[in-house]
């Protein structure tokens, strides 16, 4: 102990004559050190003790004795606080801080980041140990306003721990807190998530005005008239949003002259989306429907109409009238010279952007000759006031022309840099274009409202196209994937990525609608337009539900399989779902609902339905939440959405009576929560009269549903498959060590969770019973949707997210892992093996931390063991680990995670994925490349892990139930997905690809590590995440990556369900004319950063550029291009191919282009720029 008291003693003096050294041999300037102080001020990492001339503030001196009380959270408080501005008080809240100041900010010397080694294996061994005697932890003090010190402080922490009977309030001198003894464990600072931009200036800095487009060329036609007695052409209402010329947002009525549903003559010269302007001459944008329906039938044999593209769909109008398929193959842009010597002249005046932390200013940046300014720094001038700024060199970035503003695809910027892509798409935004390409990926921007871009006829426009005679859409992406396949005949996969409320899950609809629109034949039954959109509106209601982000938020994973034969139709489908919230049912987070299917069954107008499910009085109180809706509007169109689900599920071939058992199992789950169960004393219901009900409609007895709900054995040893826990640990306590000790309430949520997740994994059997088919098929398409990052500050909540919430952002690491993995590690392997030499010197390390932070295993994960490694491991390890250690707490779990991935000395500052909250029990992860920091909250994790034996009574309590609609259903189900029940849903396989897939996917819970852990919580959310991603990796892969554009409009309160989409008529509900918000069509500059720079698009657009994005293997070309060379056809027919394969780079005409072949021609070929 002594020794390694004088070793810390050694090392704290060591480490301040470093310090004072490096003063010494390097000052900073005054300006660098205003900067360095403001960016730590703001972090609150460390804070800086020194005067200075310019800035003379009180500093705070710890000299005399701080009052220090460990409290517990009933009688938490602060301590008095002496009117002395020299102090201040210390709480320490079970081993967390909080400092309060009377008077003056406080400011401490810089926190430490990590003790010795020998510090941190103490430290293991004490926290190996039950929690009986009481540890003195080093503080660390952040800056921070006075207001926010008395806030943090005052307020008692409900999921405070109990303190040891031992402790005491204690009185210690100033200089423990800066020389702490040995062996004491050290924690990291808490700090505030890092900002991306921090840079503030003295100047109005504006972000550059949102221009609208021009309008599009007016079109005339003349139109003959049809033996039918029509022009062949159907007119359309509707109201849209416009932007005016000096950018005010306002809603008018337009009518659309477009190509009737059955018209195929493309020489008729109309395409969806032109509005009509004229009739005859006469001008008709102020006409009503009526008026003009007249104007054209009081025509002769022909009609004129002059017609004008919407912005939306100008993009698309334009390509679809220059491509082949269309009726006149128009030019490509050509530059006139005026506007050649414009770009030219814009570029000699040395634009810039200014980057700031509210977004990006146009300025000009002044020449360095004339001027004298420190290295590192420029002059920059302001173009919207003239204010003169000295800056530095990293804080501008080159601007492109306005010619570059709308730009289709972002990898054609002349300057690729954060800024101008922000640019770029805050323009498109602005004019209503929401897809815009990223090199070989496409960004979406989520819509407000309902766009004109989607619908059968835009469909129509890009069958059969090829990419680069595509507009960026979601449509352009699916038939892009449609023709690989067909050329290649290798399976693809559309990943899409996001955050939530981004529109992933709108894009899916989408891209599904159109290949069931381009690829099934009139007579093909197995997978139908009708039958989407009943499987849509079926999985829409059982399983999403309003969150403070969404509206509608998709609370499951699926993999939505599309097999093709080989004539290019759908042959069969399957949907694969995991990671469901089951436990949603039950309890969720404050703010938000449960699931939407619940308030369309309370809200159904069949007298008999409520009278059979016993629906026609509702309990006062229902434990889990579930209440009717308040509002009439509300309730008629939740039974709306009730009948059109009971139609979608009849479209599926869901028989009565299997409708009849979900509605059923369904009522019996409200009648649980009404039900409830008692508090203390003998574990029962609370309300007997409620529960005989649910027996009743699952058909057992009371005492056989008392029974399998409370009344069950203890099996300590495993734990239960679970992806969903509690905020917190109130109702909850820690079992012995032999067995699960359950509350009352905990045993019926559980056994309300396990209800609904064996009627959802039923309910998507069923789907894919209605999707299979016996045709040979010959590759798939596979489209993958996630619940996207969750953020709860992002929707306006001060909670901290549930474990929930880092199943879903841990998947979305992993897909965006995938990405990078697809994007650059395989590319720049396969120039390596090519001996193709380019520098990508400015791409920037790829960081996966926050997924080791979750997942690592470690070399003894095989071991269950209540033994604890210094071995790093992530934290669904840790959870595993922790749940067996009889005492264990939350405190001591974050103690290890830290340990092992927190903030290490001497680490640069952003490293580290992980960061101290100042909540208890509350640790910050930085997801998406450390550009997305969420809050966690870990009460309760560890009591939640633990085995629910009431779940698992839940499938045998189906199966045995006296209802026959209700067994049946059950027991032929019962052992099909014995490995994998309640885990991945839709492994039965309708056709030879499915069964293939549901192979790997067991392959992947059977093997290895898989084959232990199979029934451990924790773990099996990597295992689920693992076989989506197996999957799919083995597939050429296709990224859309979707885009909130703000963080408000989505936060709030939550909107129900069926209210979320609107169509467009009913969204734009006003009088022509009526100005709108004009933030409807701004983009939130600062959270748009974020998104790009943690998808790392930026990156991928850079290599698309410099490298070479098209390769294929050298037979695949030959036979593609072989064509091309006709004079070897005619000579030696197809028996001219040699076996050298080396030699096929010379030819009688001379060498290839070398850029354009690689060293083997026998692996690859080549790489095309």
């Amino acid at each position: 102990m002594f020794n390694l008291m004088k070793k810390d003693k050694d090392k704290d003096g060591t480490r301040k004559e470093k310090k004072e050294k490096k003063e010494k041999k390097e000052r900073m300037s005054a300006a660098e050190l205003r900067s360095l102080e403001e960016m730590s001020l703001r972090r609150g990492f460390f804070n800086l003790n020194r005067s200075s001339k310019r800035d003379s503030k009180t500093r705070l001196e710890i000299s005399n004795p701080i009052p220090i009380k460990v409290a517990s959270s009933s009688d938490l408080h602060l301590t008095d606080i002496d009117s002395d501005s020299n102090r201040g008080s210390v709480i320490l809240d079970s081993g967390h801080l909080s400092t309060a100041s009377s008077s003056d900010d406080l400011k401490g010397e810089e926190g430490s980041l990590r003790g010795s080694v020998l510090q941190r294996a103490a430290k293991f061994g004490s926290l190996a140990k039950q929690n009986s005697q009481m540890i003195v932890k080093r503080f660390s003090f952040s800056q921070r306003s006075r207001d926010e010190s008395a806030s943090e402080t005052s307020t008692p922490s409900e999921h405070s721990a109990a303190p040891s009977p031992q402790v005491e309030v204690r009185t210690l001198e100033g200089q423990l807190m800066q020389h702490p003894g040995p062996g004491i464990p050290r924690p990291g600072p808490r700090s505030r998530a890092p900002e991306l931009v921090t840079k503030r200036f003295p100047a109005d800095l504006r972000l550059p005005p949102v221009v609208p487009p021009l309008p599009p060329a007016l079109r005339e036609l003349e139109l003959q008239r049809r033996p039918t007695g029509d022009f062949g052409f159907s007119l359309r209402r509707t109201t849209m949003l416009d932007r005016g010329p000096e950018g005010q947002v306002y809603r008018r009525v337009v009518h659309f002259a477009e190509p009737g549903a059955g018209t195929k003559d493309l020489a008729l010269g109309l395409v969806p989306g032109d509005r009509l302007v004229e009739i005859n001459g006469h001008n008709v944008e102020s006409k009503s429907r009526d008026e003009i329906v007249e104007m054209i039938r009081q025509s002769g044999d022909g009609v004129r109409l002059k017609v004008q593209p919407i912005p939306e769909l100008s993009e698309l109008s334009r390509s679809w009238l220059r491509s082949g398929e269309g009726p006149r193959r128009e030019p490509a842009h050509v530059k006139t010279e005026e506007q050649i010597a414009a770009e030219e002249a814009w570029y000699e005046t040395e634009k810039v952007w200014l980057v700031h932390k509210d977004g990006f200013s146009l300025a000009t940046q002044l020449k360095s000759e004339e001027l004298s300014l420190p290295e590192g720094k420029v002059r920059v001038k302001l173009d919207h006031d003239g204010a003169i700024l000295d800056v530095d060199e990293d804080d501008v970035e080159k601007a492109n022309a306005p010619s570059c503003d709308r730009l289709e695809d972002l990898a054609s910027l002349v300057y690729l840099n954060e800024s101008s892509v922000l640019h770029t798409l805050r323009q498109r935004y602005g004019a209503s274009l929401l897809h815009t390409y990223a090199g070989p990926s496409l960004l979406v921007l989520s819509p407000r409202g309902a766009p004109a871009v989607y619908s059968e006829k835009v469909m129509h426009m890009f069958k059969g196209c090829r990419r680069e005679d595509m507009a960026p859409h979601i449509y352009a992406v699916a038939q892009t994937a449609y023709r690989a396949m067909l050329m290649s005949r290798q399976d693809q996969s559309i990943i899409l990525l996001g955050s939530s409320g981004g529109g992933k899950t709108t894009s899916c609809q989408h891209l599904v609608q159109y290949l069931a629109t381009i690829a099934g034949s009139s007579g093909n039954k197995v997978f139908s337009v009708d039958k989407w959109q009943a499987l849509y509106t079926l999985l829409e209601a059982f399983g999403n539900s309003p969150t403070i982000m969404n509206g509608n938020a998709t609370r499951f994973s699926q993999i939505l399989s599309l097999d093709f034969d080989q004539a290019g139709q759908v042959a069969s489908a399957s949907i694969q779902t995991m990671l469901l919230e089951k436990l949603r049912v039950a309890r969720r987070p404050a703010g938000e609902a449960t699931f939407n299917i619940f308030y369309y069954l309370l809200a159904c107008g069949d007298g008999t339905l409520r009278t059979e499910l016993h629906l026609n009085h509702l309990a006062e109180n229902n434990v889990f939440g579930i209440v009717p809706l308040a509002k009439p509007e509300e309730k008629q169109k939740a039974a709306q959405q009730f009948s059109k689900l009971q139609t979608a599920m009849k479209v599926l071939g869901i028989s009565p009576d299997e409708q009849k058992a979900c509605w059923l199992i369904l009522a019996a789950i409200y009648h649980l929560g009404a039900a409830g169960a008692t508090k203390a004393g003998r574990r029962q219901f609370a309300r007997h009269e409620w529960a005989q009900k649910a027996a009743y409609l699952l058909g057992c007895s009371l005492e056989e549903l008392s029974s399998a709900i409370f009344k069950h054995q203890h099996q300590g040893g495993t734990l239960q498959r679970s992806t969903s826990f509690r905020q917190g640990p109130e109702e909850s306590s820690l079992g012995d060590g032999t067995g699960p000790k359950l509350s009352a309430l905990e045993c019926l949520e559980g056994m309300a969770s396990g209800l609904y997740s064996e009627l959802f994994t039923l309910l998507i059997s069923l789907v894919n019973r209605a999707l299979k088919s016996s045709q040979h098929s010959l590759c798939s398409m596979m489209i993958v949707d996630t619940p996207g990052f969750q953020n709860p500050e992002q929707g306006g909540s001060a909670r901290g997210a549930s474990f929930e919430e880092l199943c879903h952002n841990y998947a979305q690491d992993r897909l965006q892992r995938l990405f990078h993995e697809r994007t650059f590690v395989q590319e720049l392997e396969r120039y390596k093996e090519e001996n193709i030499e380019l520098a990508f010197d400015d791409l920037e390390p790829a960081t996966d931390d926050s997924v080791a932070a979750v997942d690592q295993a470690s070399h003894q994960s095989l071991v269950r063991s209540l033994a604890r490694t210094d071995e790093a491991k992530g934290l669904l390890w840790l959870l595993e680990e922790e749940v067996l250690v009889p005492g264990a707490t939350e405190d001591a779990l974050l103690e290890r995670l830290f340990s092992y991935y927190g903030p290490q000395e001497g680490d640069r500052k952003g490293q580290s994925p992980l960061l101290r909250s100042s909540k208890p029990h509350h640790f910050l992860l930085g997801h998406s490349h450390g550009t997305n920091w969420v809050e966690y909250n870990t009460a309760g994790w560890l009591s939640y892990t633990k085995q629910n034996p009431a779940t698992q009574n839940a499938p045998r309590l189906l199966q045995d139930s006296q209802k026959k609609i209700i067994s049946n259903l059950f027991l032929g189900r019962a052992g099909s997905a014995t490995v994998l029940s309640g885990s991945i849903a839709g492994l039965e396989g309708g056709s030879q690809l499915a069964l293939r897939r549901a192979t790997s996917m067991r392959k992947t819970f059977t093997t290895g590590m898989a084959a232990v852990k199979k029934k451990s919580l924790c773990i099996q959310v990597k295992l689920q995440v693992d076989a989506l991603i197996d999957t799919i990796k083995k597939s050429k892969l296709h990224f859309v990556h979707c885009f909130l554009p703000v963080a408000e409009g989505w936060a709030g309160e939550p909107r129900s369900a069926h209210s979320r989409r609107v169509s467009c008529s009913s969204e734009l509900d006003l009088p022509p004319g009526d100005h709108c918000e004009a933030g409807l069509l701004q983009l939130d500059a600062p959270l748009l950063r974020a998104q790009l720079r943690g998808s790392r698009l930026l990156d991928a657009m850079r290599m698309y550029r410099q490298g070479y994005p098209d390769h294929m293997v050298f037979s695949e070309f030959r036979r593609r291009f072989d064509v091309l060379a006709p004079h070897l056809t005619k000579k030696h027919g197809r028996n001219y191919i040699v076996v050298d394969e080396k030699r096929v780079g010379l030819g009688p005409h001379g060498p290839a282009r070398p850029s354009c072949l690689c060293s083997d021609p026998s692996r690859q070929l080549p790489f095309l720029p």
